[in-house]
């Protein structure tokens, strides 16, 4: 971040370079805006408490995080590139969840995909999914994988749809991995599809353990037209060390088990 600005700025005008300090950072400290501003702490607080009331940022503890909104769901093949390297180290934490003997479900999305690539070829497990890209995961592996019927969404490469409840409500799990579109304090676990929210809240309520959310530091602060389910349902995150602390904390605080690799 640059210097404080020399010269004393109207609060809009304070306030939109706040916003151009999230877009660039996804999050801050009020003490570092409080530097960067020139202004004191306290009318930081009094800024982000305003931008949060117009639904810009979520305010934490110590700072701010953007809040963006996505209007349509992620591309499956645009999505798998990116943030992989924090992916990869997401998906091994998550992997090493699911214990012998377990009936797990695993949700959507390209963090969720890699899962069962990490799981040790000789677990004997069962996993219900209707991630279509999981299912090629599990070559090798001694994992029983049952994959959900339904209508086939290409763009997040899964299934959905009345079947896929329909055989989803045979079965209970004793945990769910689940991977998120956005994640945002407030909001909960969002998507910009309303069919992938339908079935990944029916694993939700057929979940009888953990619910446990995977999601990189993109996902922070995002938020979509479909809620999953809110933190409230949610007792575990798997997120990478470049989520800032105080989301971290924040969570921490509601009572979540994070784990950050």
């Amino acid at each position: 971040m640059s210097s404080p600005d020399t010269r004393e700025m109207f609060p809009a005008e304070r306030q939109g370079r706040i916003l151009e300090i999230l877009a660039e950072h996804r999050s801050v400290r009020v003490s570092a805006l409080s530097e960067l501003l020139g202004v004191s702490e306290m009318t930081i607080r009094r800024d982000l408490e305003r931008l949060e009331k117009e639904g810009l940022l979520s305010r934490t503890h110590g700072g701010a995080i953007l809040k963006q909104h996505i209007a349509e769901e992620p591309r499956y093949v645009t999505n798998v590139r990116a943030h992989a390297p924090e992916k990869l180290r997401i998906a091994k934490a998550a992997a090493a969840m699911i214990k012998p003997g377990e009936t797990v479900f695993l949700g959507s999305g390209t963090t969720a995909t890699q899962v069962l690539s990490h799981v040790d070829p000789e677990l004997h497990a069962r996993i219900v999914t209707h991630n279509l890209g999981a299912v090629s995961s599990a070559q090798e592996k001694a994992l029983d994988v049952i994959l959900l019927g339904g209508l086939y969404r290409p763009r997040s490469n899964t299934l959905e749809g009345a079947l896929s409840l329909e055989v989803l409500s045979a079965f209970h799990a004793s945990k769910f991995i689940l991977g998120a579109d956005g994640v945002s304090l407030e909001e909960g676990i969002t998507t910009a599809s309303v069919g992938l929210a339908g079935v990944e809240r029916a694993m939700i309520r057929q979940t009888r353990g953990e619910v446990i959310v995977l999601a990189d530091r993109s996902k922070i602060g995002v938020v979509g037209d479909f809620v999953i389910c809110t933190l409230d349902d949610v007792q575990a995150v798997v997120v990478d060390d470049g989520v800032d602390i105080d989301v971290r904390d924040e969570m921490l605080r509601r009572g979540l088990r994070v784990v950050a690799v």
